[in-house]
This record gives C-alpha cells, sequence and structure tokens, in this order.
C-alpha cells in the first residue's frame, strides 16, 4: 500500500474516480426495493427477529452493567478518540451500536435471503449502519463537543459555515477538499504546454519537451469523460507527464470538452471519432505513422473502441495501446453496484437521463457518494461541519471534486454496453464498423490496482483474453487513481507480474512474482523499447496545419467562460463576438470555451 503516515494522504487514498460501468445503470429504485424487501422479510418472519432481538437486548444490558466485551473492529478511525474507551458514557453508546450493527448482520444471515437479494440486502444494510452512527452526531461525537468546548463554539460557527458553503457550491454534499487551495496552470495541471488542436468535443494539447533529446513516437493520453484529464499532471511530484517527459517521451493528451444539452447528442462513436481525429493531428504535427496511445478508467473504454475501430479499417495509426484501470469485459458481480443493475434499471435510467437532457455534476456527486457512503461522505461530515475544521489540502482531492457532464446518448451507450457487455462479446457497432479487438495485433499493455473497488482488478484481468497481440499485465498494490497519480520513491510500493496469462485473475496471481518498486518504471521501460529512436527534441510546437495557440504553463480547458486577457487574445480565433460577451457575463458562460483555473468570484462546480 501507498504511504498512508500523513492522515490527509490517507484519506485522498480512500477516494478515487468514477467508474462509467454498472453506477450509471442504477435506478434509485432498485436501493428502495432492495430496502422495501428488508422491511417484508422481517415482517413476515417474526420469530427470526424476535430471536435476533433478544440475543440484541442481552448484550445491551451487559453493556449497560458494563460487563459486555463488544469493542470495534480495529483500524476503525471512527473510534480513535480516548473517551470511546475511558468515558462511561460513550463507551456504553458505541458498545451499543456496534451491538446493534452485528444484530442486523446476524438477522441476515438467519433470514432466508439468497443470492442476489441476499446481496442486496447486506449492501442497503451497511449503508444504514454507516449512514446512523453516533458520531455522525455532534452529540454523539465526543471529539467534536471537546472541540466546541475547547474553541468556546468557534467550531461549531465554522461548521456552519461550511455547511452553507456546500449548501451553494458542492450540491449539499461536504467538500473533500478546499476548492480554493490550488489554481490550475500554476499549482496542478501546471507542465509547459499548447493547445495545438481545438474543435467542439475537445482540444488536445501537446507538451513542451523537457529533455534534449526525445523518442520520435509520441504518446497520447486519453483519460475518462466524467473527471478532468489532469489526473495525470497533478502537482509536479506527482505528475505522470513530467515522469514521462523526463525520460523523453513526446507527451499529447485530450481534454474533453464538458457537455451541455446542446451536445445531448454525443455518443461513444462521437469520443471514438474525436480520438481517432487527436491521432491523427499528432501523426501530421510529429510527421510519424503511429502513436503510443494511453486510455485510463472510462477513457481505456473509449481508447480501445477508437483502436478497434481503427484496426477494423485496416489503418495502422497505432504503436501500442496502455489501459489503465478499466473494464472491458462487464460482469455483474464486479461492484455492489451490479446488484442493482436489470434490463428495467438500464431503460429507467436511460429514461430519466434523457428527460432531464444531460447526466450532471449532481448525479455524479451522488453516485460517488453512495458507491462508499463512509469515506465519501460521512467522513468529511464530521471533520467540516462537526469538528469545524477547514477541508483538507490536497491535490488529488482537489482533482477529485472536479466532475463534468455526460452527454445523454454517451449514457445510454455505455450503460447498454457494461449491461449488454457487447464489447468483450465482439458485438459492438462503432463508426460502421464491428469493433473486434482480437484483431488487434500489436503489443497492450494493462495495468491494475490490487486495492482498487471501483474497477476491481479481477475485472481488469478479464481483458487480457480480449485481445490478439502480446499482453504484458501489471497489477499495483495502490487503488484506482493512487495507480497514476502516486509519488514517486514510495518504498511501500511493488507490484506483480507473469509471463503467462491463464484464464482466470486467480490462477495468474498463483504464478505472478511479486517486485518491489513503482509499476511505473516497469511500463516505461516497456513503453520505451516502443518509442523509437532519440532525436533532438523538437520545441517548436504545432505545425502550420495544427498552429499552436500560445506556450506556456497553463494549458486551457473547457470550462465556463472567464473574461480575462486569454480570452481576449483567442476571442477572434474562436468566432466569438467579444463586445456581446462584454455586455452579458451570463451569456458569455454559455459559449464555453476554455480557462485555466477558477475565478475567485467563480468558485462553483457547476460549468
Amino acid at each position: 500500500m501507498a504511504d498512508l503516515a500523513n492522515p490527509i494522504d490517507q484519506l485522498a487514498e480512500q477516494r478515487g474516480g468514477i467508474a462509467l460501468t454498472s453506477a450509471l445503470a442504477v435506478d434509485r429504485r432498485e436501493l428502495l426495493d432492495a430496502a422495501q424487501l428488508i422491511w417484508e422479510r422481517a415482517t413476515s418472519q417474526p420469530r427470526t427477529v424476535f430471536e435476533v432481538g433478544q440475543g440484541l437486548l442481552r448484550e445491551l444490558a451487559a453493556i449497560g452493567f458494563g460487563s459486555s466485551d463488544i469493542a470495534p473492529a480495529a483500524g476503525d478511525s471512527r473510534f480513535q478518540d480516548e473517551a470511546w474507551q475511558n468515558n462511561p458514557l460513550f463507551r456504553r453508546l458505541g458498545q451499543s451500536y456496534l451491538a446493534w450493527s452485528r444484530s442486523l448482520d446476524e438477522w441476515l444471515e438467519k433470514s432466508d435471503l439468497e443470492g442476489i437479494n441476499h446481496e442486496r440486502a447486506r449492501f442497503v444494510l451497511d449503508i444504514a449502519k454507516d449512514m446512523v452512527a453516533p458520531m455522525n452526531t455532534l452529540i454523539g461525537n465526543p471529539a467534536a463537543l471537546k472541540r466546541a468546548w475547547e474553541s468556546r463554539g468557534e467550531s461549531l460557527m465554522t461548521g456552519v459555515r461550511n455547511f452553507l458553503d456546500d449548501a451553494r457550491n458542492n450540491h449539499g454534499y461536504p467538500a473533500v477538499a478546499d476548492r480554493n487551495a490550488f489554481k490550475l496552470g500554476t499549482d496542478v495541471a501546471a507542465s509547459a504546454g499548447s493547445v495545438v488542436h481545438r474543435n467542439e468535443l475537445f482540444e488536445l494539447i501537446q507538451y513542451q519537451p523537457v529533455k534534449k533529446k526525445s523518442h520520435v513516437t509520441p504518446l497520447l493520453y486519453v483519460f475518462s469523460q466524467v473527471n478532468r484529464f489532469y489526473l495525470g499532471d497533478l502537482t509536479p511530484d506527482r505528475s505522470l507527464f513530467q515522469h514521462l517527459l523526463s525520460k523523453g517521451i513526446p507527451v499529447f493528451a485530450i481534454s474533453w470538452r464538458n457537455p451541455t444539452e446542446e451536445q445531448k447528442d454525443w455518443g461513444l462513436d462521437t469520443y471514438a471519432g474525436g480520438i481517432i481525429r487527436a491521432i491523427g493531428a499528432i501523426r501530421e504535427i510529429t510527421d510519424q505513422p503511429k502513436v503510443n496511445l494511453i486510455g485510463v478508467c472510462a477513457g481505456g473504454l473509449t481508447a480501445a473502441a477508437a483502436a478497434g475501430v481503427l484496426a477494423a479499417r485496416d489503418d495502422d495509426w497505432i504503436e501500442t495501446l496502455s489501459l489503465f484501470i478499466n473494464v472491458l469485459d462487464n460482469r455483474p458481480a464486479d461492484s455492489d453496484f451490479g446488484l442493482f443493475v436489470s434490463e428495467q434499471s438500464v431503460e429507467s435510467q436511460k429514461d430519466r437521463v434523457r428527460n432531464q437532457g444531460i447526466f450532471g455534476e449532481k448525479d455524479v456527486f451522488e453516485m460517488f457518494a453512495w458507491l462508499r457512503p463512509e469515506e465519501n461522505v460521512m467522513t468529511f461530515l464530521r471533520s467540516n461541519y462537526l469538528m469545524g475544521e477547514p477541508p483538507p489540502i490536497h491535490p488529488l482531492l482537489f482533482w477529485s471534486m472536479d466532475y463534468s457532464r455526460l452527454p445523454v446518448a454517451f449514457h445510454a451507450d455505455i450503460v447498454d454496453l457494461s449491461f449488454h457487455n457487447k464489447l468483450a462479446k465482439r458485438e459492438m457497432r462503432l463508426l460502421g464498423q464491428r469493433v473486434d479487438l482480437s484483431k488487434i495485433s500489436y503489443d497492450v499493455y494493462m495495468m491494475a490496482g490490487s486495492t482498487d473497488h471501483i474497477t476491481p482488478w479481477p475485472a481488469c484481468y478479464r481483458s487480457t483474453q480480449l485481445f490478439g497481440g502480446d499482453i504484458d499485465f501489471v497489477l499495483t498494490n495502490q487503488n484506482h487513481t493512487q495507480t497514476i497519480s502516486a509519488r514517486a520513491g514510495n518504498p511501500r510500493l511493488k507490484y506483480w507480474t507473469c509471463d503467462e496469462l491463464p484464464p482466470t485473475a486467480s490462477e495468474w496471481m498463483g504464478e505472478a512474482e511479486e517486485h518491489p518498486g513503482d509499476w511505473r518504471d516497469h511500463w516505461l521501460t516497456w513503453l520505451k523499447k516502443h518509442s523509437g529512436e532519440k532525436l533532438p527534441s523538437v520545441t517548436q510546437l504545432g505545425s502550420e496545419a495544427y498552429p499552436s495557440a500560445g506556450t506556456g504553463s497553463r494549458p486551457l480547458r473547457y470550462r465556463i467562460l472567464t473574461l480575462r486577457v486569454t480570452f481576449v487574445e483567442l476571442a477572434p480565433n474562436l468566432g466569438v463576438d467579444l463586445p456581446t460577451c462584454l455586455q452579458s457575463r451570463r451569456e458569455c458562460q454559455r459559449q464555453q470555451v476554455h480557462q485555466g483555473h477558477n475565478d475567485p468570484e467563480d468558485q462553483s462546480q457547476s460549468e
């Protein structure tokens, strides 16, 4: 595991991005149906409820007399305050909560719920236990009460201010990071580069070489459509792009536009076509016939789809494909959300998003919150509101709040793809081609994280059986986003490799060899073998056909318009009527041009 000595780093480790598969197909009514099933089963089995209730009452009596030895699980940070052990009142309160929680587990095991109904009930009961924990209230949180006393109520006032700020700016959810702590283009996403191609779908950024000599084969980085691309370029010590550039790898990256209802018809074919367009631009700019393509999280799905289209066309444009933390062969059991996905839920979600006109940032927030409510919501509720602490300052947490929207058509394509598994079954048609990944004969590198709860590594491993070329699969002891953004030199890092690719992940793990160190060094050794010779670096970005928008350490990104010198300079090239924009800032915002970071007066995550 990564180094967790810093508690803020630990919070960042617990959070991840969003997997655009089964989570998008969950109908909220399915969760309510599971809760109703629990109620119906409990009322139809009074004997079981009575037996479990008797056991709970006996345990509560022992707690009241001080003779109970029930204790929280080792490592449960919710009970780290010494009052839970030393204060008689809080010790009994904590033990009562634990006894009640265990009684729910006991009832579930004694009920006749089986199979998927049993697992659905377990998921809902776990959420209930997380939500009603006593430390989630002021009166039941000894650390918060102590802080309020010592600060003479100032912590409570700060908590109220934090709450009001989140109600205005964070869809009513507790902020996981200080949204003002970092500036895009200055503190994060600060690698020097330039936009060399812009269309309504994306901007293509070319990064400035940092070595006198660079490999000739360029690399294109494609990230998820839900979060921002700059996970690959956080602070300099966490920047994958900087790591690549320091090894002489020419780096390009796609920054997707944040769509509105006007772009509701953008589907998977739109995004796959965008990647193909970007590859074409890179080939012209660099005068190289092929690129090395990377797809991260849901960007891996889009990249694989684009690669499949090119293979079907016999367009030999890709040298290698690297797929990081993504699932191409979907199964319902891959995540807890898969328990609530059915044909009915898929159609219901598609109808809901179609009626909304967009899958918005609030939908993403709520989807993420329900994935792991204790880690994603309640932890920050306690620190921000009850303790009155400022939101943490951490680049990964800052990035994790920067969501974007999904068009209606793309949302529908993803949930259909997840439920029907058409890509793995070779049944998907895209841009007039049938996508068959087995037709891809070049080398493919796959990486997964052993502690990733969003794209579980056994699900990632199944992708090794889909391609026709040589496959390298690497497993690292990190979670979803930390695989990309971890600091170099962490002594706790390790990874596993295996020369063979047996049919199942368990067989692979049984034969895998463990290595100390960072998986990225292993990948870079592989990548450099496919990146061609080294020649003097080309410092002039872009080309005559794809001119640079200007070099600097602040690559632009699609977001709401902010009136700055940069926009004034770019306005004529973007076809924007500047005088009209100056008359109405709100009208300007609808024109969706790029800017590097949020204005102080515009801290909303809504774009």
